[in-house]
């Protein structure tokens, strides 16, 4: 009887433990109408007086900037996020770390990357780059 309890717990627990797992999955709606702005690139504080930044919009479209700025589309699959029709502006900038983050942003959207909220920080990232952003909406 012991053993029997044991096993429908540890079920139980395992079934909950499933359950909470899908529930993490991003909806839209929790990145639409916010604004975010980089503070770590692949483990280096960037400072906030640079103002990287994304910002969601209605149907999934995203604006930002980090030297040149962007738009476009992305679709939400799972924890996955993906731009389609991404344009960006193409100046040279003084800054070498923001010439280097307008390619990583663009390669982590056009490309795809894994998505996470948590905390009010917004990550992204692939195999090879993490940009970490922070909410700050204007309002």
């Amino acid at each position: 009887m012991k053993k029997t309890l044991l096993l429908i717990s540890l079920f139980t627990i395992a079934l909950v433990m499933s359950g909470c797992h899908k529930s993490s999955k991003i909806q839209d709606t929790a990145l639409m109408h916010h604004r975010f702005i980089l503070i770590s690139a692949n483990g280096q504080h960037i400072p906030l007086d640079d103002q990287a930044e994304l910002i969601f919009g209605e149907k999934m479209t995203i604006t930002g900037k980090m030297c040149n700025q962007f738009s476009g589309q992305v679709i939400l699959d799972k924890n996955n996020i993906k731009g389609i029709g991404v344009v960006m502006t193409k100046m040279v900038c003084n800054d070498d770390q923001l010439n280097q983050l307008d390619y990583i942003i663009d390669q982590l959207i056009t490309n795809g990357a894994e998505i996470n909220l948590s905390n009010n920080q917004l990550t992204l990232k692939n195999h090879e780059n993490e940009l970490i952003y922070q909410l700050k909406d204007l309002m």
